[in-house]
């Protein structure tokens, strides 16, 4: 589900976010549109990266987006916003998101 505009460096207790299994059996976060893929784990938060071109070789279109999640739900957003639109708008979201609650605290 798309929300818009969302704070940026507070943490969001109301809006859901989703987990959606990669190709390398890890899960990626799918928050308001977007998708993001892990980049490091600490003991009560994981930190994330937008998956928009950070994987590429060339930094010309990388996303600089990011968010950290806690183990006990919420998010954050970080300062930069995404630099594209949102991947999954209206009927183009994945059958097979996950609900945070399957996860928390394995991911």
């Amino acid at each position: 589900q798309y929300i818009g505009d969302v704070s940026r460096g507070v943490w969001i207790e109301k809006h859901d976010y989703f987990f959606l299994r990669n190709q390398k059996q890890g899960f990626n976060l799918v928050f308001n549109g977007y998708m993001y893929k892990k980049e490091a784990s600490f003991r009560s938060t994981v930190n994330w990266i937008c998956s928009d071109g950070n994987g590429k070789r060339l930094t010309e279109n990388k996303c600089s987006a990011r968010a950290i999640t806690k183990f006990d739900g919420g998010i954050k957003l970080g300062k930069k916003p995404h630099n594209h639109p949102p991947r999954f708008l209206g009927t183009n979201v994945p059958a097979k998101l996950l609900p945070k609650v399957a996860f928390c605290p394995q991911y």
